[in-house]
């Protein structure tokens, strides 16, 4: 098959694979247009003087699928060996260049950016959401989805504020650490007096001098003083909570100290 280029009038013999393979769009490699071969596709060269006829409105050109391939080319291998191979010495029937090839390049190369530009994308959209979950600036309904999800991330709670006036110390004591010098170790014993669970409070622990002025203080939260699964319990009522503290010695100026209990304002 043959077709013209719109720029120069030089004709080229094509295949219907280079066709289907460029989307007819090539490049003429005497005056470097670019144009539709479709327009002025012909299956037989035209004599010497004589132009290919643009395919009008009434007469469109072929489409490109394998059904005109398969119409076409039995067609083609019937001709004589001498028209499918016939060229002049003016340079025609010569192949131009099928730029539609590059430009399928170009399109793959895009393609693929902008898929690894989706995935990061993604990625980062996912690892908002979690980190939303996690501090509670996204808050999930409650049901099965949020059970399964919150089973993979550690989803923020709410927990109710605990009623320290039903929280009491019921032993007290403190020793120098035994393996570490300048190290204090306390020990005591808390329970919840309420008739529900309620939250661990934090503990607050102040060292006073002889004039009961305070010359250290130091607040434990639930999370240096107990394991998390203890935490994620509660505070059953009535059930003696032992607890170990350990903080560093603040001198011989520190002759007594407290034990209090301060709200944790939704730290753990």
């Amino acid at each position: 098959m043959y077709t013209q280029c719109r720029g120069c009038g030089e004709i080229f013999g094509v295949t219907v694979d280079d066709l289907v393979a460029s989307r007819a769009q090539v490049r003429c490699s005497s005056c470097g247009a670019v144009f539709d071969a479709l327009e002025t596709l012909a299956e037989y060269k035209p004599q010497d003087g004589f132009d290919l006829i643009l395919n009008e409105n009434d007469n469109p050109p072929p489409l490109l699928n394998h059904e005109f391939k398969q119409n076409i080319v039995p067609q083609i291998l019937e001709e004589k060996p001498d028209e499918t191979s016939d060229t002049t010495d003016d340079g025609q029937g010569d192949r131009p260049e099928f730029v539609a090839e590059k430009v399928t390049s170009v399109q793959k190369k895009s393609s693929v950016f902008w898929i690894l530009a989706s995935v990061v994308l993604a990625v980062l959209l996912l690892w908002q959401g979690i980190e939303a979950v996690k501090n509670g600036t996204l808050r999930l309904p409650d049901g099965v989805l949020r059970d399964r999800i919150c089973h993979v991330v550690d989803c923020y709670v709410i927990h109710d504020e605990s009623n320290l006036n039903s929280i009491a110390l019921v032993s007290r004591s403190i020793r120098q650490h035994p393996g570490r010098d300048n190290a204090l170790i306390i020990t005591a014993g808390i329970i919840n007096s309420d008739e529900k669970t309620q939250m661990f409070p934090a503990l607050e622990i102040k060292m006073s001098n002889l004039n009961g002025e305070i010359v250290a203080m130091r607040r434990f939260l639930p999370s240096e003083y107990l394991d998390a699964e203890t935490i994620d319990a509660g505070m059953s009522p009535n059930t003696l909570i032992p607890v170990t503290l350990e903080l560093q010695s603040p001198g011989k100026n520190a002759v007594t100290f407290e034990v209090g209990f301060s709200p944790t304002y939704g730290a753990r």
